[in-house]
């Protein structure tokens, strides 16, 4: 596990985890992931206005604070009040790669809020104002209500975006993740105006697999299908497959993921294609 940003200043308030895709919802809308175990914390102090305070990811800066304004102006929305914050998040989760961290950080920071304005909501109706704000700051397509509940509850949550709703959720064996991220980043803005629509009857039948149990045969064909469309190299993918090990694309890439008992069997191939991450599903 990576370290945290040292010398915190505000008590965490809100956590939330990263996850990996077993169906993108692109095509569909329907969509659905599994949690693994890269965290999110953030503590916040209330405040006469506006937005302020650090992000910080795996160590470093991070200077674009669209997604707590987005946040902010959600719940300032939903219960009619006037406020500001100042914010310390710290995420162990690489941004830009398809590994759910807009999603984490959404609900890390609206858990992290609404304790402090004393506001209980059920769970689920979190995860819905941390959607809302993913697209208030355009960071989503479909509204990734999958990504969010697999970042909050954990285990493997199989969802319909566009309706919000939780179709399925299921705890999972917390076995080896091996993550492997390449340095290009690719933006989900970037994709607007793509045609996932023709990916739609070859989605839908993996959707299938999935809601019957066969979670990890969808994740496989789904990485498949869309590496291909979006013109990534699978070699990876491929090569897990050839070891006898469930591989996928997670998100719109380009981060793959290998879930495996035996992690070493995919760690040393995968550097040559990038950094690797060990981590476990959640």
């Amino acid at each position: 596990m990576l370290s945290l940003c040292v010398g915190r200043r505000l008590k965490v308030k809100g956590e939330a985890f990263s996850a990996v895709t077993v169906i993108n919802a692109f095509a569909t809308g329907k969509g659905g992931a599994v949690g693994i175990d890269l965290r999110v914390s953030v503590g916040v102090k209330l405040t006469g206005e506006g937005v302020s305070g650090e992000i910080f990811v795996r160590g470093k800066k991070f200077g674009d604070f669209s997604l707590v304004k987005a946040v902010v102006e959600t719940i300032k929305n939903k219960f009619s009040l006037d406020f500001g914050v100042k914010v310390e998040i710290d995420s162990e989760i690489p941004a830009g790669k398809g590994l759910k961290s807009s999603s984490a950080v959404a609900n890390a920071l609206t858990k992290a809020i609404l304790e402090e304005l004393k506001i209980e909501l059920p769970e689920i109706e979190i995860v819905k104002l941390g959607v809302e704000a993913a697209k208030r700051a355009g960071v989503t397509l479909t509204g990734a209500f999958d990504d969010a509940c697999a970042s909050y509850f954990g285990g493997l949550c199989l969802t319909d975006n566009l309706k919000l709703e939780l179709l399925k959720k299921e705890e999972v064996e917390k076995l080896p993740v091996v993550l492997l991220i390449p340095q290009e980043t690719l933006l989900t803005s970037s994709l607007r105006g793509r045609n996932f629509k023709v990916l739609t009857p070859y989605v839908e039948e993996v959707f299938k697999l999935a809601l019957r149990g066969e979670w990890k045969k969808a994740l496989v064909v789904n990485g498949l299908i869309y590496g291909s469309f979006l013109r990534y190299n699978l070699e990876p993918i491929v090569e897990a497959l050839r070891a006898g090990v469930v591989a996928g694309l997670s998100g719109k890439g380009p981060a793959m993921f290998a879930i495996t008992e035996e992690p070493e069997k995919i760690v040393e191939t995968w550097r040559d294609y990038g950094e690797v991450l060990t981590t476990r599903l959640r």
